[in-house]
Formats: C-alpha cells, sequence, structure tokens
C-alpha cells in the first residue's frame, strides 16, 4: 500500500481565551510513527509529533494574514500557501505527485509545479557563462506566472517572490559553485559583487516574504566572508555585517530580523569569545522581547559550552535499552560523535571514527556515538547492518541533549576531558588528521 501523506486545515476554530486558532491536521502513513512535522509560517515554527498512527494537530492562529508557508514532513519539504481559517487539503501517496484540494489550490499546484521546484542554472558554470543564463531566468518566471490563472492580489505579491527567487540564485552562486566542484575556494569577480549590489533592494512591502529576507541575509554572508577572507579575523566578519545593517537598512522590523540571524548565526559558527563588545548594540537594535529572550538564552548556552566549562550531563539510552550517563566515563576522556543515519557526511566519518576508537582501546578514552534519529529502528537498522560497535546511544524528544549542546549541524563532534570539563565543543571530525595528532597527544 502507497504511504499516505495528508494535511487537513478544518475549517472549524477553537477558542483559548481570546485568541481563535485553526487546526492543522496531518496524517502520514504510520511508518513515520514518531517523527516531527514542522510548519513555517509567518516567522514562527508550528510543531507537532506524529503518533503511532502517523497523525498529528498544528494550530495556527485564524486573525493572521495569508502568505508562504514551508511544510517540513518526513523526508519532504514543500511550499504551501496557507490562509488560516480557511478549509485546505493536501494528499500525497508516495511516488505520485503532491495534490492540493480546497482553499488556495490553483495557488499551490502552481507553487509546486516542476518548472520552480527544478529551477538549476547549472551552478557548475564558470560566473561569465552561468551570469548570462541567469539574466535571462526573471523574464521566464515572469511569463510562466502570467500563463497562469491566479488571484490577482496573489500574482503582484508572488512577482515580489519570483524577483527574491531570482536575486538569491545569483547571491549562493559562489557557495554552490564551490560545493559541486569540490573546491576548497571561489573567489567571484569584481563584477560579481557589481551586478549584486546593483539588485538587492529593501522593499518594506516585501517584509513578509521569506526570500526577500533571505536575499538580504545572503547578502550580508557574502561580504562578511569577503572580509574575513581580507584580515583572517572572524569578528571583523560580524563588524562588517553589522555596519552594513546600520548603515542600509531602513526598516526597523527587517533591521532587528537581521541584527538577530547575524549575531546568533556567528556564535553557532564561531563561539562567543569576543562577542561581548556587540551584545550593547544588539539590545539597542532589537527590540522584539521574544527574539532578544531567545538570544539570550541561545548565548547563555554557548558560554556554558567554552573550553574549561563543566559539560552539560546528559543520560540516554543505549543499544540495549541500559541507561547510559557522561558521569559513568569521569577518569576517561570522552570522544562523542553526534550523527543520523539520513546524514550523508555524518555515515562518511562512522568508520573513521571507530578506526580511531580501534586505535586507542587501551588508552583512557571513550568513543561514543549519540544518534538523532527520530526514527529508532532505523538507527537500530543501520547499527547491525553496518555492524557498528561501541557505545551507541539514542536522543529522544524527552532528552534536553541537543538543547545543551546547541546541534544544530551534524556530523558534531565534541570532546571531553577526564573531570568532566570541555575540551572543544566543536571538535575536529575523525577524517581530519589534527584530531589523531590531539588525541595523541592528549593521551601520551
Amino acid at each position: 500500500m502507497g504511504k499516505l501523506f495528508v494535511i487537513y486545515f478544518v475549517s472549524f476554530s477553537l477558542l483559548w481565551g481570546t485568541q481563535v486558532f485553526s487546526q492543522v491536521t496531518f496524517r502520514f502513513d504510520d511508518e513515520f510513527q514518531k517523527e516531527e512535522i514542522i510548519l513555517n509560517f509567518a516567522g514562527e515554527n508550528y510543531r507537532t509529533t506524529l503518533d503511532v498512527l502517523g497523525m498529528g494537530i498544528i494550530t495556527i492562529p485564524s486573525n493572521l494574514s495569508a502568505g508562504y508557508a514551508t511544510v517540513y514532513g518526513p523526508r519532504s519539504v514543500h511550499m504551501f500557501y496557507l490562509i488560516p481559517g480557511k478549509k485546505q487539503k493536501v494528499t500525497k501517496m508516495l511516488g505520485q505527485q503532491i495534490n492540493f484540494e480546497g482553499e488556495a489550490k490553483v495557488i499551490n499546484d502552481y507553487l509546486n509545479s516542476s518548472f520552480l521546484s527544478c529551477l538549476d542554472l547549472g551552478y557548475e558554470k564558470d560566473e561569465a557563462e552561468f551570469m548570462k543564463e541567469w539574466r535571462r531566468l526573471l523574464k521566464k518566471l515572469q511569463k510562466n506566472l502570467s500563463l497562469q490563472k491566479l488571484p490577482a492580489d496573489f500574482t503582484i505579491k508572488e512577482c515580489k517572490r519570483l524577483y527574491n527567487v531570482w536575486c538569491n540564485m545569483l547571491l549562493i552562486y559562489p557557495y554552490q559553485h564551490s560545493r559541486r566542484l569540490e573546491l576548497k575556494g571561489f573567489n567571484p569577480s569584481d563584477k560579481f559583487y557589481k551586478e549584486i549590489k546593483s539588485i538587492v533592494k529593501e522593499d518594506v512591502s516585501a517584509r513578509e516574504i521569506p526570500e526577500y529576507r533571505q536575499v538580504l541575509r545572503n547578502w550580508m554572508l557574502i561580504l562578511g566572508d569577503k572580509k574575513l577572507k581580507e584580515t583572517g579575523h572572524s569578528l571583523d566578519k560580524l563588524r562588517c555585517e553589522l555596519d552594513y545593517i546600520k548603515k542600509n537598512i531602513l526598516d526597523e522590523k527587517i533591521r532587528e530580523y537581521l541584527v538577530d540571524v547575524s549575531m546568533s548565526d556567528y556564535i553557532k559558527y564561531f563561539g562567543v569569545d569576543g562577542i561581548d563588545e556587540f551584545l550593547p548594540e544588539y539590545d539597542r537594535m532589537v527590540q522584539d522581547e521574544k527574539m532578544k529572550t531567545n538570544f539570550h538564552k541561545s548565548y547563555s548556552r554557548y558560554v556554558s559550552l567554552q573550553p574549561g566549562k563543566k559539560a552539560p550531563f546528559f543520560s540516554l539510552f543505549d543499544i540495549n535499552g541500559n541507561k547510559v550517563n557522561l558521569s559513568d566515563w569521569l577518569g576517561n576522556y570522552v570522544y562523542i560523535d553526534v550523527w543520523a543515519t539520513w546524514c550523508g557526511p555524518c555515515c562518511r566519518e562512522l568508520p573513521k571514527f571507530h578506526k580511531l576508537e580501534e586505535r586507542f582501546k587501551n588508552e583512557a578514552i571513550r568513543f561514543v556515538s549519540i544518534s538523532i534519529d527520530a526514527d529508532e529502528n532505523a538507527w537500530r537498522n543501520k547499527i547491525e547492518k553496518d555492524k557498528l560497535g561501541g557505545i551507541q546511544l539514542r536522543v529522544t524528544n524527552n532528552d534536553s541533549f541537543s538543547l545543551d549542546y546547541k546541534i544544530s549541524l551534524i556530523p558534531r563532534f565534541i570532546l571531553i576531558d577526564k573531570k568532566g570539563r570541555i575540551i572543544n565543543s566543536k571538535m575536529t571530525p575523525p577524517s581530519d588528521p589534527k584530531t589523531l595528532e590531539m588525541l595523541s597527544v592528549l593521551l601520551n
């Protein structure tokens, strides 16, 4: 039987105090039980965890304006035009195309069409050839939109979104070009920077369009990375990004969004060393209390992961169903590999991780694999199929490990000393020769 994926936007509402909510009901095949569904809409992530039948419910405030949403479901991502309070239905059989019913059907058919879903100008092309193709794309996008029979108000909004889709395709060229050709670095020409500067424009009317905010963020990243290459100092990257915001962004809402995402991303990738000088500026430029609270909580957690700090305690189940605690390994170094079965780079590191484990099997170090798989069966099957030995643990929805250790990207490696203190919360991977060198020094 095919796998069924259904989203019901129920026409009735729930009253919680004075706030009116619409229900969003998800129905997937029970194979996806206990997996999380995220509906990103109007700057918020609405979540549900599927039950044993593959069902889950999300509530959306009915008083929100209609707009673009993204559904991150089990092993799939789809655009969705959400109209709160209206009845909408989405179905998908495994191997078949997604199907929309109810309100905004024609809009969602258009947004998920193969034309828009498969945009690729060939990032492996050299800069001049890519830009030649890119310049032609906007007219193609506009022509495709004009051929659709879509509501006039949506068409106006979509014109703005398509312009920003077009801009982003150029902005991500340096990253995608390096990735596809496996280049260690790629430096665009001055002509490339000049082209971007001419197309990136502040537009208050596009504030709620995700692609518009991403254009501004991507441009800041390019400027910041360019500065980092020039000076070699990560704080100069952040300083460059914040200077751009102060000098070029007038819209207060977009300004505080960009300041928040810039500083949040910085501490995620570079840590908190030297960040103190920017904290007063953050508090001055960001007025949204929820945003500020979340940032400072995140900042505090990153501070707790600095070298020398006591490693956050965790207690997780192993492959045999036994509870294993971090404190069990006091007196030993602990090298942790955070991974998942669906993560390609993680799986490529596994053989190297276990090779290190074998090399140091008689030393005072424990090699600990911690999976963040939501699907327990997938985790168990991987361990059995690849005959993965050692200490195998898994994080569940009831564990705070991912939050305490700020796990946002995997694979992630953590090194803890014999007294349970952080040596490096973002340790080098097993494939990096520096890892073997550092472990050898510690153990000798």
